[in-house]
This record gives C-alpha cells, structure tokens and sequence, in this order.
C-alpha cells in the first residue's frame, strides 16, 4: 500500500518541514533551564500517537476517497502537534500571533475531517461484512470449494461475480478482475507427474490468498488458470496490485522446472458474469498472444 501513498508521504514531510523552518524564522530558541519536561513528554507522546495514526492508514488503506479524509485529518493534527511541541523549545514574539494560530486552528479541523473519513470507513466496512456474510451463506448452501487447492471454484465465481457487478453499478464504484495463467501446465503435469502438479497449484492458491486483500474473492476459474475478483478497485489500483503479485509470483519460478506464469489485470465494464469472464479469456489470449510474438525472432 505504501506505493499507493508514496506523494501523500513526501507531502507530509515537506508540510512538516515548512513547520519547522516558519517556527525557527519567527522565534528564538528557549534555553535550557526554561524547558518544561513533563509537557514536552506529555505532548511528544501526542504527537508520535498521531503519526502513528497516519502511519496505519497509509500502510492499511487503498487510495480512495474516505482514504482522503482519513488522511487529511491526521495530518491536520500531526501539523497541529508538532507546532504544539515545537512551542515548547522556541519562543515567539507576543505580536505575531501566526504561529499560535497553526497551533490552534488545524487540530479541530483535522477532528472534522477525520471523524467524516471515520464514518466513511464504517459504512465500507458494514458493506464489506454484508458481502462477506452472503458469501458465508452462499458456500454453506452450495459446496463449491475445490477440494485441491481450497480455492472458490467457477460456480461460485460467476454467482459472485454477477452479484457484485449488480452492486458496483447501483453504487457507481470500481470493480476489476486479476487473471492467472499457467503457462504451458499439462506439458508441465506429462515430464514431472501429477503429483507435482498438484503441489505447485496448491502453493500457487496459497501465496494467491495469502497476498490479496481481506474483500478480494480467489477462484480457480479453470485447470490451470485463477481469478481474483477486486471489489471497489479501479484499473490503476489493480495494475499496482498486479505487478506486486508479479513480484510474488517470480519467487515461484526460482526453480527451473517451475512452469511460467502470465497475469492479466481488466476492469469489469460488462453487464454480466457470462460477458466479463468472456472478456478476461479474450484478454488473457490476447497477452499470450502478444508475448509469444515478442520471443519469435525478427
């Protein structure tokens, strides 16, 4: 996630850093013995519980708009804390009066705007816990769990899929689709057995699962090909996604005769399930395709 963020922390430090250089321009240094220590203590440990705060959304959070508003009123009360803190080493003149107005003002405005982001998060997560509920339901009723790699298996997906594309359209959000295959596989299965076909799968839908998100659905699609369904996720979100999952991926081939991957990452603008994986087969045949031209020789 941090990638995601990357300019939302370099503006952080730099916001920070204005702070610093406003506060040394405008005051002079306090000495020593004027140092208040239990304040310093009990305002520093404010502020490092507030950066911590920011941390955790950068580092938990997908870009987004209630990701915007969380951010925002965490950094308004870090800005507000570390002036806080920096008053108690310099000392500014009793007529300008700025400083003690960034002091003031950004924390109760970061207060609002965190509490809007709060609610934000909450209703995500109350619509999360409802999909995950009828997902729970759904695979109590229906047994399609697939008995090798403990992965959704293709019925699930198109019920799944169907209803989260009727979902995304009523609420307007993203939805994208990851899509995975083996290069290659039954070639694979007739020189080293069925045995360590099995097991390079299994360890496949393990690191699958294992790196996605908590609201992402993994199903094996096919013998030897997976979907990741992403809900609330538009295509440059699941770009980076998929090239973090490139990366993963790779630790899987360090081996020479673990067979070749091919991942392909697509928006879902269909109407219905048949239609969107009809166009994740289209686009995975067209990336096969692209990267078999590019190895014939000019």
């Amino acid at each position: 996630m941090w990638r995601q963020h990357r300019y939302k922390m370099l503006f952080s430090l730099l916001l920070l850093l204005s702070g610093l250089l406003l506060a040394i321009d405008t005051g002079d240094a306090k000495p020593g013995n004027e140092f208040d220590w239990l304040d310093i203590l009990g305002e520093g440990t404010t502020l490092l519980v507030a950066c911590g705060w920011l941390g955790l959304i950068i580092s938990s959070r997908p870009a987004g708009r209630v990701t915007e508003w969380l951010y925002y009123g965490s950094l308004l009360l870090v800005y507000s804390y570390f002036l806080d803190l920096l008053d108690e080493f310099i000392r500014y003149p009793d007529h300008i009066r700025l400083m003690s107005w960034l002091e003031s003002l950004p924390a109760p405005v970061g207060m609002l705007v965190l509490t809007y982001g709060l609610i934000g998060w909450h209703r995500e997560q109350r619509a999360i816990n409802r999909q995950l509920r009828g997902r729970e339901l759904f695979l109590r009723d229906h047994q399609l769990i697939d008995p090798l790699t403990q992965l959704y298996g293709i019925e699930y997906l198109q019920a799944v899929l169907q209803r989260e594309i009727e979902l995304h359209q009523s609420q307007r959000k993203a939805l994208s689709l990851l899509i995975l295959d083996i290069d290659n596989f039954a070639a694979f299965n007739r020189q080293h057995g069925m045995a360590s076909g099995d097991a390079y799968l299994s360890q496949l839908s393990e690191l699958l699962s294992n790196q996605l998100r908590y609201s992402d659905v993994v199903c094996r699609y096919a013998g030897d090909r997976f979907i990741a369904l992403l809900p609330n996720t538009a295509l440059p979100q699941a770009n980076i996604m998929a090239q973090h999952l490139r990366q993963q991926l790779s630790q899987l081939a360090i081996e020479k005769q673990q067979p070749q991957l091919t991942l392909v990452e697509m928006a879902v603008q269909q109407n219905s399930a048949k239609s969107a994986l009809h166009a994740a087969d289209q686009a995975m045949a067209l990336a096969k395709k692209t990267a078999t031209l590019s190895l014939q020789p000019i």
